[in-house]
C-alpha cells in the first residue's frame, strides 16, 4: 500500500469525517489518527458547515443524514473549498453516484468498505489534489 504523506509528516493533512452514525465516525477517526492524520469530525450536515471553516485537506461525507443530506452540504461548500470531497454512503444506485458527482464530489465510496481501501483512495485523492495545485516546472511547460 502506498504511504503518501504531505512533506515528511502525514500529520500535516486534516481530514473531516462527516457521518451521523457515531460508530462509523469513531472507527474512522481512530483509523485515520493512527495513520497520521489530523481528524476533524461532524455528526450532521449543519455541524459539517462549521467544521469546514477549519480548512480540511479532504472531506469524507455521508449522504444520508437527518438534518441536511451530504449532497446539499457538498453543493453549499464546493465553492468555498478546493479540497477533495469523497462521498461515503450506502446508496448504491447509479443515479445516486451521478447526483454525487454533479453536487461536486470527487469520489463515491460504498458502505461497507475496507478501511485500508478507503485509505488508499484518500491518499490518491490527496496526491492528485497536490499535483493539481503545483505549478508545472519549466521542463514540464515545454
Amino acid at each position: 500500500m502506498a504511504n503518501y504523506s504531505k512533506g515528511d509528516d502525514a500529520m500535516d493533512y486534516k481530514i473531516l469525517i462527516v457521518d451521523d452514525e457515531p460508530d462509523i465516525v469513531s472507527m474512522l477517526a481512530s483509523f485515520f489518527a493512527g495513520n497520521g492524520y489530523q481528524v476533524l469530525t461532524a455528526h450532521s450536515g449543519m455541524e459539517s458547515l462549521r467544521r469546514v471553516e477549519q480548512n480540511p485537506d479532504i472531506i469524507l461525507l455521508d449522504i444520508n443524514m437527518p438534518d441536511m443530506d451530504g449532497l446539499e452540504v457538498c453543493e453549499l461548500i464546493r465553492d468555498r473549498v478546493s479540497c477533495p470531497i469523497l462521498f461515503l454512503t450506502a446508496r448504491i444506485e447509479d443515479r445516486d453516484k451521478v447526483k454525487g458527482f454533479f453536487a461536486g464530489g470527487d469520489d463515491y465510496i460504498l458502505k461497507p468498505f475496507f478501511p485500508e481501501d478507503l485509505l488508499e483512495r484518500i491518499q490518491r485523492a490527496l496526491k492528485s489534489s497536490e499535483e493539481n495545485r503545483t505549478p508545472p516546472s519549466k521542463a514540464e511547460e515545454c
